[in-house]
């Protein structure tokens, strides 16, 4: 079994960004390198260890998870966190562990914990960072709640001054879009409606058909589910295959992924143009730039629905009060490859964030045709603008690490 890789990268610190702090990073290795089989990683035979070099010239092993590339074949994705360092280019070594001879195996400390009612936890170190709801009793699929580091929810469920029901259908987190085939997958209330030049005709449901895979690890957790958007008269209209992987950083933040694709199960589907849709979220009460004092920034610099409403940006951040004495926030950043990017943004300062990517123009999609989504949540400390685009730029372009072997 191969035990001389070395790993080249260079981490230099971003700007707004503190020594330190964990990069994520990945590297594709040939499993030849590696002297492993592809089932010996999928049954959890092996594991493996980056051996990285603290400033002080010790060393420590951080654990690395790995995926075999299906499109590549005979290769393997190792993603780890390794903090950024000011000294520049580095090298670090890869070290194999085997099951049974006398390395120990990195421990899956970021696990899915399947509870009652159709809810899902991923959870670090029996702390829960993100919950999955996908009971039939609600139209659609959310995640809640959103801890952060100030080990509270930095997203709530429904509007915290409507009691009409008119917000039920604003659930922490969530996938939606207002129109699609004139049929809505964002409100849940068609009456409201009732006498405008809307072409909505009914009311849809967004169906968790079936978990794919749910992967317990040492860096992240993942989850990958096909799901059904369901028009009002039964016939489904998109099938959506999602993908979410749970990153824990230090100080309890968390990265979130989200890998969005829509088939069209019908001859064709329109995703109608509107700033509702695709990735929502509504925030905490204590988070509101309105009555909460907390802040909108996008990636612009502009403030809070007066400069951010309906502005195209690369990313969102709402932040604010989670605690007397803490800040928090969660921040959506789209990655390039998605549709009419950078997207328009739907906020208020009354707690409601929108990535929308449909808010100029509508989309076509024919049967056999699909459309892709990125998406990368940043669950934070504080309310620094300047870490949150260290995160994007990461999230675009990541650093690149070079393999080879050592002489």
């Amino acid at each position: 079994m191969g035990e001389g890789v070395l790993l080249s990268l260079d981490l230099g610190v971003a700007a707004g960004v503190e020594p330190g702090e964990e990069a994520l990073l990945s590297a594709a290795v040939d499993l030849e390198t590696l002297g492993v089989e592809p089932a010996q990683i999928e049954q959890r035979q092996v594991g493996f260890w980056v051996r990285d070099r603290l400033p002080d010239g010790q060393t420590v092993p951080v654990p690395a998870q790995a995926e075999i590339l299906a499109e590549a074949q005979g290769g393997v994705k190792l993603t780890w966190l390794a903090p950024r360092s000011a000294s520049g280019p580095r090298r670090v070594s890869l070290e194999i562990a085997e099951r049974g001879y006398g390395r120990a195996l990195p421990f899956p400390a970021v696990q899915v914990l399947p509870d009652a009612n159709d809810r899902v936890w991923i959870s670090h170190d029996n702390r829960n960072l993100l919950g999955y709801c996908y009971s039939g009793q609600y139209r659609k699929p959310f995640f809640y709640p959103v801890n952060g580091p100030g080990g509270r929810s930095v997203t709530r469920l429904g509007h915290p001054r409507d009691f009409s029901g008119g917000h039920d259908h604003h659930r922490s987190l969530w996938i939606e879009h207002e129109n699609v085939n004139d049929v809505s997958f964002e409100t849940e209330h068609l009456h409201f409606y009732a006498g405008t030049d809307s072409p909505l005709v009914g009311i849809g449901r967004i169906a968790h058909n079936s978990f794919l895979r749910q992967e317990d690890g040492p860096v992240y957790a993942r989850l990958e589910m096909a799901l059904d958007w369901v028009s009002h008269e039964g016939e489904v209209l998109l099938s959506e295959f999602r993908r979410v992987r749970v990153y824990p950083l230090a100080g309890g933040e968390q990265l979130i992924d989200f890998d969005l694709t829509f088939e069209p199960q019908v001859e064709q589907v329109t995703f109608g143009q509107s700033t509702f849709g695709i990735l929502a979220a509504r925030v905490a009460h204590s988070l509101e730039s309105g009555r909460g004092g907390g802040r909108i920034l996008n990636a612009r610099g502009a403030l809070n629905e007066e400069g951010v409403h309906r502005q195209k940006a690369e990313w969102c951040d709402y932040s604010g009060s989670i605690s007397p004495n803490e800040t928090n926030g969660i921040a959506i950043l789209g990655h390039p490859v998605n549709h009419h990017h950078p997207h328009t943004w739907h906020v208020r300062d009354d707690g409601w964030m929108c990535a929308a990517p449909f808010a100029r123009h509508a989309k076509k999609l024919h049967s056999g045709e699909s459309l892709s989504f990125r998406f990368r949540v940043f669950v934070h400390a504080g309310d620094d603008g300047a870490r949150i685009a260290a995160r994007y730029a990461e999230f675009v372009q990541p650093a690149r690490v070079s393999v080879g072997e050592k002489g």
